[in-house]
This record gives structure tokens, C-alpha cells and sequence, in this order.
């Protein structure tokens, strides 16, 4: 929030020109992880990239022992961050206004779907752990 509400990106800075959208990516990458766009958006850059690594290892997790429902919670979750963290980039490339909402809808899709089976797995453990007190 703080990147889109305080943060102005410079008009010019590397990957703003130069090859088409995702091809200049790497360029702005590089640069906002230089920290010469400023504290705030290298706090971003980290904080996005921690989240994409925690959301594909929590998918791997779930592969052998997650259960259905982390299964697709969690591949849902790894894909829409991995959706935010190009949008991010994209913003870097061409600077238009709806990537920030793109990145923020896809953060509140990911909350939303691993709160489900969250909610609904503690549900039923302690509907299991009340059934085993009763009996």
C-alpha cells in the first residue's frame, strides 16, 4: 500500500524502454532490488518475492500429505501470487493504473481461498475432538 499510495516511480528508469512488456521485466527487477528506486519499493520487492516462494512451498507441501482441500487451495494461492508478481512487473514496464487493483484482487482471492479450508479444518477437528470426549 504504502509503494502505491507514496511511492512516485520516475518516469524514466531502466526497462521503460526498450523491448516489449515482459521483455523489459528483468531490467526494472533489477533495478528495484538495487534500491535505487527507493526504501519502499525494495521492501515491497522482498516482501513480493517472500510471499511468491511461501505460497509455492506451501503448494509442495500439500502435494503429499495436504489433502484435497490444501491441495487446490494452495495451488490457487501459488498461482495468483505468481499473477500479482507479474503484474507488479508489468506496472514497472508500462506504469498503468489497473495493475496495482490486479495485484491487490489477486491478494484477496489468495487470503480468501487458504482461509476456507483453514476455517473448515479446524472446524472439523474440533467437531472430531468434541465427538471423542462425548463417546
Amino acid at each position: 500500500m504504502t509503494v502505491n499510495l507514496f511511492v512516485k516511480l520516475p518516469i524514466t528508469h531502466p526497462g521503460t524502454t526498450g523491448g516489449k512488456d515482459f521483455g523489459r521485466s528483468g531490467a526494472n527487477l533489477l533495478w528495484a532490488l538495487s534500491g535505487t528506486g527507493g526504501p519502499s519499493l525494495l521492501i515491497h520487492t522482498w516482501i513480493a518475492f517472500s510471499l511468491v516462494i511461501g505460497a509455492i512451498a506451501l503448494f509442495v507441501q500439500s502435494l503429499p500429505s495436504g489433502g484435497r482441500r490444501w491441495r487446490w487451495a494452495s495451488g490457487i494461492a501459488a498461482l495468483l501470487t505468481l499473477r500479482a508478481l507479474f503484474n507488479g512487473m508489468s506496472f514497472m514496464d508500462c506504469n498503468k493504473e489497473f495493475n496495482p487493483a490486479i495485484m491487490a484482487g489477486c491478494r484477496l482471492i489468495v487470503v480468501t481461498t487458504l482461509a476456507v479450508p483453514l476455517v473448515r479444518t479446524r472446524t472439523t477437528v474440533a467437531a472430531e475432538s468434541e465427538i471423542a470426549t462425548d463417546g
